[in-house]
């Protein structure tokens, strides 16, 4: 079949032709409806004739072709993201996407250039598992921390080629409209979580008119200086860290019921820090560290904090499990707070998704003397946490990268009014309400935006009524009231 979609990149023009159309296979002897798809497309789309990559993803063809509305594109953030795991998953029947929109819609799973199914990211995981501290406080643990980046950064371009120099957002929002085109030219439906919403706002300001409706759930924001960032996002975490102290003080369910939660973890961190707590676990499952600093507790608890109540259907035990894992580091063993270990040159989580950050975001601190401001500021407003926080790995672990940022920070500038929704929760450790706030302020005015007045990183697996929200604008395109708060 020969497509003749004409798709404009910036002052480029982009043919899609059968040439460079999807190329569809059955991918699940248990999933016959799940089919797998590639795509090539331009590692430089500043040069479409140049170097290919190959593209990855898989669809779920809506189950009612009577009331199918168009393709719905699905990423749930990271960066690191594997969307087609997602889908496939939902194709073996995990209830994602509940009963209406597998109905209306094509379920997409694409996996952004660098991960998954997609031509990925390699890095030596050797020294990717070497322990090196973030927090420099001298100057040869400077030198160390930059040392280390670049040896690790070298590893991955040597590995990866030069597909590690161009993961970043905007390229992969190019490549979500040659996936669109390659699917017939439909507009485009986009759920996409936490990191995802800024594939989500990069693609709106590029093909505004290719959209029929996205929702940005958990959200970035792309436009503020380094410090903001650093401060909006430990802020937040930081608050969230309180909020669990208080609800593990009076809920029985906790390990650390009634007890003062956060002298507690300011005494693991200030004993981890002076020396390491061991993680046995580890030493026997060799997939992770055999013992944990109190950096890497500060760093690790982050990611226990995003979702409060258990979700047993996506393997998360909410923050039950945190208690849990402070009661065992308190006694002795630090299992459940060590740092995961690479096994494999590839690991589309972690690898590409700091490559992706380093192309996204500057990191301009030049030496110890700047880290240090930030690192007091961090101590300041963040007196448990210290700053350790996502937005605090890319600002120090990209200094040294070889690679220069290919989509800085800017302000969201979306020609036409594309129908938007932004839903955030008040207390998201990960995504603040700040940068929901922000984010909003910049976008057209056909975007509403929704919070929901409670605890964790985004809403949409929740299936509460900030879901139902999301579900019902994806198919009518009506979206709440302004000023609307939900409580689930």
């Amino acid at each position: 079949m020969r497509l003749q979609n004409v798709c404009v990149w910036g002052p480029l023009l982009y043919t899609a032709t059968a040439h460079n159309s999807i190329h569809w296979t059955n991918c699940s002897s248990t999933a016959p409806n799940l089919e797998c798809g590639r795509l090539n497309v331009p590692i430089d789309w500043n040069h479409p004739q140049g170097e290919q990559t190959s593209l990855g993803l898989v669809r779920l063809k809506a189950s009612n072709a009577t009331a199918r509305i168009g393709p719905l594109f699905f990423n749930s953030g990271g960066p690191g993201s594997i969307p087609s795991e997602f889908i496939g998953a939902t194709a073996q029947g995990l209830p994602l996407f509940g009963d209406i929109l597998p109905q209306h819609f094509d379920l997409i799973g694409l996996d952004p250039r660098g991960m998954g199914t997609s031509d990925s990211v390699r890095c030596d995981p050797e020294i990717a598992n070497r322990r090196v501290s973030f927090f420099p406080k001298t100057q040869a643990e400077w030198d160390e921390m930059v040392a280390y980046n670049q040896e690790f950064a070298a590893s991955c371009y040597n590995l990866t080629g030069p597909l590690f120099a161009h993961v970043d957002t905007t390229s992969v929002a190019r490549d979500m409209e040659a996936v669109r085109v390659g699917l017939g030219g439909e507009k485009l439906n986009f759920l996409g979580l936490s990191y995802a919403t800024q594939i989500a706002a990069a693609y709106a300001e590029l093909y505004p008119e290719s959209i029929r409706s996205v929702v940005l759930d958990g959200n970035l924001e792309h436009s503020l200086d380094e410090v903001s960032n650093m401060v909006t996002e430990s802020t937040g975490y930081e608050t969230e860290l309180v909020r669990f102290a208080d609800w593990c003080f009076a809920t029985s369910s906790c390990a650390l019921h009634g007890k003062d939660v956060l002298a507690l973890f300011d005494e693991l961190v200030s004993k981890a820090d002076k020396s390491p707590i061991p993680a046995p676990g580890c030493t026997v499952s060799g997939a992770c560290r055999s013992n944990v600093t109190g950096e890497e507790i500060r760093f690790n608890v982050q990611e226990f904090l995003l979702f409060k109540e258990a979700q047993p259907h996506l393997g998360v035990s909410g923050w039950t499990s945190l208690g849990d894992a402070l009661n065992q580091t308190l006694n002795g063993n630090a299992t459940a707070l060590s740092t995961m270990l690479e096994t494999s040159d590839i690991d589309s989580t972690t690898f590409a998704g700091l490559a992706v950050s380093c192309l996204d975001w500057t990191h301009s601190a030049k030496s110890l003397e700047d880290l240090l401001y930030k690192e007091q500021l961090a101590k300041a407003l963040s007196s448990h946490t210290q700053g350790a926080s996502q937005t605090w790995g890319t600002q120090t672990r990209c200094i040294g990268w070889p690679a220069p940022v290919q989509n800085p920070p800017h302000r969201t500038q979306i020609k036409g009014e594309p129908p938007m929704l932004l839903v955030n929760s008040l207390y998201d450790p990960s995504t603040s309400i700040v940068w929901a706030n922000s984010r909003f302020a910049q976008m057209p005015s056909s975007a509403s935006m929704v919070i929901r007045d409670g605890d964790g990183h985004t809403s949409y697996t929740l299936n509460g009524e900030s879901t139902a929200a999301m579900v019902r604008f994806f198919v009518t395109l009506e979206a709440p009231a302004p000023n609307t708060v939900y409580r689930s």
